[in-house]
């Protein structure tokens, strides 16, 4: 695969409703698309979105490091394969994950397109179709209530709900709440980093005793308090996922699996691109532990890929790929569809007059 053209493009589209956790509130989508052209005149797109909390990309660092570092760098080289591509890039400079993911992503992109199959059969996937959960924001509880009830309308049956700002007593409530509601409906909890130790014990004993519905407990702990979960993760009643503590393979090892965490989110935009996200499965696969796909609020581009490799994985449990749903327009398609509560595959690339209409540069 010889790349021969670079370009990118940034877009803007009003979310459906506010998303809101304990790290920041946004009511639009905001990202960068990649486009990479072949020598056989296939274009592959990937996907950067700015995060200056989790990832530490911001769209000027986005911007200067795609055109300034590794379109240049890429340019009219060849690649034999998605991981000597990824190789490549990751030593041209460190962090940028957010850039670096787009470029993998539209690099193998086109070697799927030059191979002429598709990226569901890429990864070996088996199914046709993907669910997700669907994030409940920080709110209060009538608003969230109301929500709830539209989601389980649509279809959906599990809740990822993002908690922190109110007192333990009052987050508790809030589910009890819900889960009186809608009896039938499974919560996986999101604390975003808000809790302390004292805070997430007390969380878990005041889920536990009200025996909520609970399938796992997200990154309760701030990044840097990693040394506190092994107290969490041997008395909890609920598993334990590890999110923003966890980027790649390095951090993953540099940690005690069952004893640290239960589990780790993998998300292409902390990773850096397909090489290092396939090295966190193949090392979750390896212990046996429960994974969760996730991603940032991103469109149909950047969802595709984590939706291929975790419907690959037996291990993962819990997909998390809702954001592309939350768009109040399905603005791309490219290789997912959306559906009520989740996506369709598609067998071939769908480049939408949106996706060609982007101001690219």
């Amino acid at each position: 695969m010889k790349i021969i053209e670079c370009k990118l493009a940034h877009y803007e589209v009003p979310l459906k409703t506010v998303f809101k956790t304990a790290l920041h509130a946004q009511n639009k989508a905001n990202g960068w698309i990649v486009r990479l052209k072949s020598d056989q005149n296939h274009e592959g797109y990937g996907e950067a979105i700015p995060s200056l909390r989790v990832t530490g990309d911001s769209d000027a660092s986005i911007f200067g490091v795609l055109t300034q570092v590794i379109f240049p760098a890429i340019v009219q080289h060849d690649f034999e394969n998605i991981g000597k591509f990824d190789d490549f890039v990751s030593k041209l400079l460190t962090g940028n994950t957010a850039a670096k993911n787009a470029v993998s992503q539209a690099a193998l992109d086109l070697i799927i397109k030059d191979r002429q199959t598709s990226l569901q059969h890429f990864f070996g996937s088996p199914k046709t179709h993907i669910t997700t959960d669907y994030t409940l924001s920080i709110n209060d509880e009538s608003s969230m209530a109301v929500q709830a009830e539209k989601l389980i309308r649509a279809g959906f049956s599990t809740l990822k709900i993002k908690l922190g700002d109110s007192p333990i007593q009052e987050e508790v409530a809030k589910l009890q709440q819900l889960a009186k509601e809608f009896p039938k409906v499974v919560f996986r909890v999101d604390a975003n980093q808000a809790w302390n130790i004292a805070k997430s014990r007390q969380f878990d004993q005041l889920a536990a005793a009200a025996n909520l519905p609970i399938a796992c407990i997200e990154q309760p702990l701030p990044v840097g308090y990693e040394d506190g979960y092994a107290d969490l993760t041997s008395s909890s009643h609920f598993p334990i996922i590890l999110d923003e503590s966890i980027h790649d393979f390095n951090d993953a090892r540099k940690l005690r699996p069952g004893i640290d965490f239960t589990g780790y989110n993998v998300k292409l935009e902390k990773t850096a691109g397909i090489s290092q996200a396939k090295a966190l499965l193949d090392y979750s696969e390896s212990l046996d532990l429960p994974i969760m796909v996730g991603c940032m609020i991103e469109s149909n581009i950047g969802i595709a890929f984590a939706a291929a490799m975790a419907s690959s994985y037996a291990n993962v449990r819990f997909i998390d790929l809702d954001s592309a749903l939350m768009f109040q327009t399905e603005i791309f398609k490219g290789w997912l569809t959306d559906e009520a509560n989740g996506y369709r595959f598609n067998e071939q690339f769908v480049a939408n007059d949106a996706l060609r209409e982007l101001p690219w540069q």
